[in-house]
């Protein structure tokens, strides 16, 4: 559900405004700006989502809108993993597709325009889409209210990209809420947080009443029986196998005791283990000679059955093993209904149930956990000053209590703040625009691909089945698929990732060499493929053994590593894309000394042709400018990368420039046709222009500039993708945003009608290298504004 501005242009010119709501049938109905209240924006996962943090977050929006007085109103900015499907609740009124970049930028529009007075965002690296969460942070620059940021994970030993973004959420945020002492002290000490922006405002928990157990037992037909409690959504970091194992001595002495280990599996889990870890437990159970005393509630339960579970238990436990864990909303549940709890001693925990409220073990120690039961269990009155001290506690922790805290936070954010415009730096917006780019489709691809593989040719956007398939089209898919997958975590894109996975792995020879060309009827055409053919293998398994998801990434590997016993002597392009392929196996694997040296010879040999073929007016590595252009400079900036070699950034940096100047003509880029080509000494021929220099530009660019510093190259980098879109020669775009296809190349007459593989590869790839760097390049500028950087650090 979101609102959109609508202007409608009245007697005398005068404009009206008016937003329309839109709900999930797509129905709309005006409402008056002037109808409209301030609004407290939430921005986090929500129900029926599930997973804590959404729990969180409507709990604290219904303890939010229980404080309100006057005209204030809540707006919920959900953000949605759109595989799940999910049907969100009425206050929900924007779905924020996680995955998605250039939707954040969107969503910030959205809050703009919509009174928005405050913005609450409930923190998880592992939530917002990028690498760490990085993609909120094109949201959050863009706003003009204040930010109040409450942070669910607090590491006290980042990785730099963690650290990089944490530092800017410092940044931007005018209040830093944290939920423990501890983790103020991490804001302070790790992330440079100021004192005067940091506010500890505990976990909410609802209102229980202390209450004997005994009366709330029977519902669940446990009257008579002691009752320990565990719940929350199921996963290995639980360490519930550690309170099974303590529990035979327990049962022992209190034979009718039942463990009841409340929640479903957590859906992450489901999706990439299924059921195996509840299976082992339920063993592990069974094996034990507890199936009497153990309740596996395979159920997500909402908080009135919830509440009523609390109510019945003696004691409460919470395994879990993971020291570093800062919050825990089951553990302030639990404090929160008075429930005498043994944990392990996480961070949380040790603050949380400090001063008799709880007691501490030792991770993984099921005999100290099992006797600090057996104690509780058989010490009455240990366990009523237990109650009352956890109950007293608590009691600022209710919900209604930290609805009213935060509220607090949000008018102190809204009455210190200034009206701020948007945070980017303008001239980086100017020179990479983040918005006007079309969403990546796999339509077409999905269409030329079959369970063979991926075609090579279409008639218009129909599959042309008498051509077959070849290596060339189906290695470049792996680095698309991978990629796509990588940003949007697509399921669509991992089953095409195994496709051409298989391929590839066909196209393999037992020497380790490939087949390029493969019959409809999967008969070899060749006899071996060509240097081209064998560069671009390595290129698209070394992309796939990086960034793809496992299993493909170790499949991809064993072919690579395969492959790789063959490389010697290769052409100009062959060596050019076997750089990439072994740069990308190196980001995965970087102790590989063997692998730098590899790239340092074929390096060396690239700038040896460049050195015999350029002139003081012709800086390249041939006599003539053909096809796939880019990729030689880009080679070389990344062997100037992992060797340190000042001469191969020269050249990369010489030979870019001259193709850009090559191909810049005004306000657009003119590639070098293929009729013709450029020879030296002559114009370059102006037809038939190849989707694959565009796309090589944008790519060849993007690293051009995290290796220089050079803004000018994300401007070239967006006129090389714009090429696609229409500023090119003839104005006539070459993407068909109906099929999802891509026309074969520009024509002295026109866009071709023919929407081949190679082409809408080349698409998607430029389209999905912008899309990567779009949040690196202004984080980078933030970041460097603000002190934290020093220069371009974009993603590879």
């Amino acid at each position: 559900m979101f609102y959109c501005v609508v202007g409608v242009m009245g007697g005398g010119g005068r404009l009206s405004a008016f937003f329309c709501r839109f709900g999930p049938a797509g129905r709309s109905a005006p409402v008056s700006v002037s109808d409209l209240k301030d609004a407290i924006a939430f921005i986090a996962t929500y129900p029926p989502r599930r997973c804590g943090i959404a729990t969180f977050t409507s709990d604290l929006v219904a303890a939010v809108r229980g404080r309100i007085e006057g005209r204030l109103r809540t707006v919920v900015m959900a953000v949605d993993d759109p595989a799940e499907a999910l049907s969100y609740p009425q206050e929900v009124q924007y779905a924020l597709n996680q995955h998605d970049n250039a939707e954040y930028v969107r969503a910030a529009e959205f809050l703009n325009y919509n009174n928005v007075r405050a913005v609450s965002v409930q923190h998880e690296f592992g939530i917002f889409g990028g690498r760490d969460g990085a993609y909120i942070l094109d949201l959050l620059r863009e706003l003009r209210c204040p930010i109040v940021t409450t942070f669910h994970t607090i590491l006290q030993e980042p990785s730099e990209s963690q650290r990089a973004v944490m530092a800017e959420l410092v940044v931007l945020s005018s209040l830093l809420v944290v939920m423990s002492e501890r983790a103020a002290g991490f804001m302070r000490e790790v992330y440079d947080a100021p004192d005067r922006k940091i506010r500890l405002i505990h976990h909410g928990v609802p209102e229980v009443p202390l209450v004997e157990t005994q009366s709330y037992k029977r519902q669940f037909e446990m009257a008579g029986r002691e009752v320990i409690l565990t719940f929350g959504l199921l996963n290995p970091g639980k360490g519930i196998e550690y309170a099974l194992e303590a529990l035979p001595p327990v049962v022992a002495e209190y034979p009718n005791l039942c463990y009841i280990i409340l929640g479903a599996t957590h859906p992450n889990i489901v999706k990439e283990h299924g059921e195996s870890y509840r299976l082992g437990l339920q063993r592990l159970a069974r094996n034990l000679g507890l199936q009497k005393n153990v309740l596996f509630n395979d159920r997500f339960v909402e908080l009135a059955e919830l509440c009523e579970f609390l109510k019945a238990a003696d004691l409460y436990v919470t395994p879990y093993l993971n020291r570093e864990q800062i919050t825990s909303g089951t553990l302030a549940y639990a404090l929160g209904a008075g429930k005498p709890i043994v944990s392990t001693r996480y961070w949380y925990a040790e603050e949380l149930l400090a001063e008799g409220r709880g007691v501490l073990v030792d991770f993984k120690d099921s005999r100290r956990m099992g006797e600090a039961l057996l104690s509780l269990l058989g010490n009455p009155a240990q366990v009523r000053e237990m109650r009352a001290n956890a109950y007293e506690f608590s009691r600022r922790m209710t919900w209604p209590e930290v609805g009213q805290r935060y509220l607090e936070a949000f008018r102190e954010g809204i009455s210190t703040a200034r009206v701020r415009a948007s945070m980017p730096d303008v001239s980086m917006r100017q020179m990479l625009p983040i918005t006007g780019l079309p969403r990546p489709r796999l339509d077409h691809l999905r269409r030329l691909t079959d369970d063979t593989g991926l075609l090579q040719h279409a008639r218009y956007s129909v599959p042309d089945r008498s051509h077959g398939y070849c290596t060339d089209d189906n290695t470049r898919a792996l680095v698309v698929a991978s990629k796509y997958h990588d940003l949007f975590h697509a399921a669509e894109a991992e089953r095409l990732l195994g496709t051409y996975l298989a391929f590839v792995s066909y196209a393999q020879r037992g020497d380790g060499m490939f087949h390029n060309f493969v019959s409809y009827d999967r008969r070899f055409l060749d006899e071996i493929g060509s240097d081209d053919t064998y560069g671009r293998a390595l290129w698209g398994l070394g992309y796939a053994t990086y960034r793809g998801p496992a299993p493909y990434s170790n499949l991809a590997q064993e072919i690579f590593e395969k492959a790789l016993f063959n490389l010697t002597a290769l052409n100009l392009r062959g060596r050019a894309h076997a750089i990439l392929g072994l740069y990308y196996y190196l980001q995965r694997y970087p102790e590989a000394e063997d692998i730098v040296a590899k790239i340092d010879r074929l390096a060396s040999a690239q700038m040896q042709q460049y050195e015999e073929a350029s002139g003081e007016d012709w800086p390249w590595f041939e006599g003539v400018v053909t096809y796939d252009n880019a990729v030689m400079p880009q080679s070389l900036f990344l062997g100037y990368e992992v060797t340190g070699k000042q001469q191969y950034r020269e050249i990369a940096e010489r030979s870019l420039d001259f193709i850009l100047g090559i191909c810049s003509c005004g306000d657009h880029l003119s590639l070098v046709g293929n009729d013709g080509w450029h020879v030296r000494g002559t114009e370059p021929a102006s037809f038939d222009q190849q989707p694959i220099d565009a796309s090589g530009l944008v790519e060849a660019c993007k690293v051009a500039f995290r290796l220089t510093g050079r803004r000018e190259y994300l401007r070239y980098m967006r006129m090389a993708f714009d090429w696609f879109l229409g500023v090119n020669d003839l104005a006539e775009p070459l993407y068909n945003f109906k099929t999802g296809g891509c026309s074969d190349g520009l024509t002295a007459q026109g866009a071709s009608q023919n929407q081949g593989a190679e082409s809408v590869l080349c698409y998607l790839l430029a389209l999905l290298t912008l899309t990567e760097v779009f949040s690196e390049q202004d984080r980078t500028a933030r970041g460097t504004a603000a002190g934290l950087g020093t220069g371009p650090t974009l993603r590879l």
